[in-house]
């Protein structure tokens, strides 16, 4: 199936094309969008040019790009999932097997997802919904639908549209807008900062804390022994996935690192800023060293500071370990799972899928299953 494929003119003027790759459209062209739309680094260009170079499971690229004229305007990333880690576990936990592939908008390894568009544009974003059903019939998919949706009036849209809608997890977000960083720690109560200021000084004895990313091997072996730890299997980031990431998203690299004190790194937070946003994506663990996450602490408070005294306009801490980001002022972002099907058993089938799923990971710490299945 070519890029011009899938076609759709409307009364207003845009053309909806389905590209089978990021390739297909120009880097800048994309990335203005994904600014202009208020996206963050898991809707770029780099982090799916990453994703389909080395993707976690048996992934086709799908995505819906708008034009309007020759100019791109709203884009859907988009993809043919035929095998994920991710998805399989909550289709385990909705105690249904798929019939078939399922198209999403885009990766439940994102902090985000769903369509954007330039402001000036927000119509189109309708009309990215409407094709994602027109493409699934076309590309065969059994089912469609989004994957971390963050909550908002499209949520709610999509309810009322008859998607079967499931919360999976919650993002982290935590706004960095202060003139200083003693101006942050004065707005915590203090009795919960003269708290968290004591647990930095007493875990900051045995490890030193900075900006920093480690060497592509070392974040690996420190990624997959955390993930070992947690008892889940390490093909949710499999080698290959982590090492095209570091690859493509090099430009926009921002992590922080835990080091013991013969200077070997033992912990990190490895993330990317784009457009004002730090993403704290994935954490790493020399589980052989720790025997707990101790720099989680100052880990978590370099993080923060290290933002403010930047510039940086928001941090994502991402997902799990919620109760500790809420005490340093993070506000969780529900994400959704949405699906839905052209055939009506299927739908049905979906609606009672989704309730199996909320309530299995309801009153877990805000992550899918539980913690150690979700980074």
């Amino acid at each position: 199936m070519t890029m011009a494929s899938v076609v759709a003119d409307t009364a207003d003027g845009y053309r909806v094309d389905l590209a089978r790759g990021v390739g297909e459209i120009d880097r800048e062209a994309w990335n203005a969008v994904v600014l202009g739309g208020g996206g963050s680094v898991f809707h770029s260009w780099e982090w799916l040019a990453a994703f389909e170079e080395a993707p976690p499971g048996d992934f086709e690229p799908a995505h819906l790009v708008a034009y309007s004229g020759s100019r791109l305007v709203g884009i859907c990333p988009a993809y043919l999932v035929h095998s994920c880690p991710r998805l399989d576990y909550l289709w385990s936990l909705s105690g249904i097997s798929p019939g078939g592939p399922v198209l999403l908008g885009h990766s439940l390894a994102a902090f985000s997802g769903g369509p954007l568009a330039l402001a000036e544009h927000g119509d189109v974003i309708e009309l990215l919904v409407d094709r994602m059903q027109l493409s699934a019939d076309q590309l065969g998919a059994w089912a469609w639908g989004f994957a971390n949706l963050p909550r908002g009036p499209l949520v709610g849209r999509l309810l009322g549209a008859g998607h079967a809608v499931a919360q999976v997890t919650s993002a982290h977000r935590l706004e960095t807008r202060y003139r200083s960083a003693q101006d942050y720690w004065a707005t915590l109560p203090a009795k919960r900062r003269r708290k968290l200021l004591r647990e930095r000084r007493v875990r900051l004895e045995h490890v030193t804390v900075t900006d920093g990313m480690p060497d592509t091997d070392t974040l690996v072996h420190l990624v997959h022994t955390l993930l070992t730890d947690r008892s889940t299997p390490v093909d949710v980031l499999p080698s290959s996935f982590l090492e095209s990431v570091r690859r493509h998203l090099a430009p926009f690299e921002r992590g922080v690192i835990a080091t013991d004190h013969d200077g070997a790194t033992v912990a990190v937070f490895a993330g990317w800023e784009f457009g004002g946003e730090w993403s704290a994506w994935i954490a790493g663990l020399d589980t052989g060293v720790l025997s707990s996450f101790e720099p989680y602490h100052p880990m978590l408070a370099h993080i923060v500071e290290s933002a403010i005294d930047s510039g940086t306009t928001v941090v994502n801490l991402g997902r799990a370990n919620a109760m500790q980001k809420r005490r340093y002022g993070a506000e969780g972002v529900p994400l959704y799972l949405t699906l839905q099907a052209s055939d009506p058993r299927q739908a049905a089938t979906l609606h009672a899928a989704c309730l199996r799923i909320e309530d299995a990971v309801r009153g877990t710490d805000d992550v899918v299953g539980v913690v150690r299945r979700c980074c």
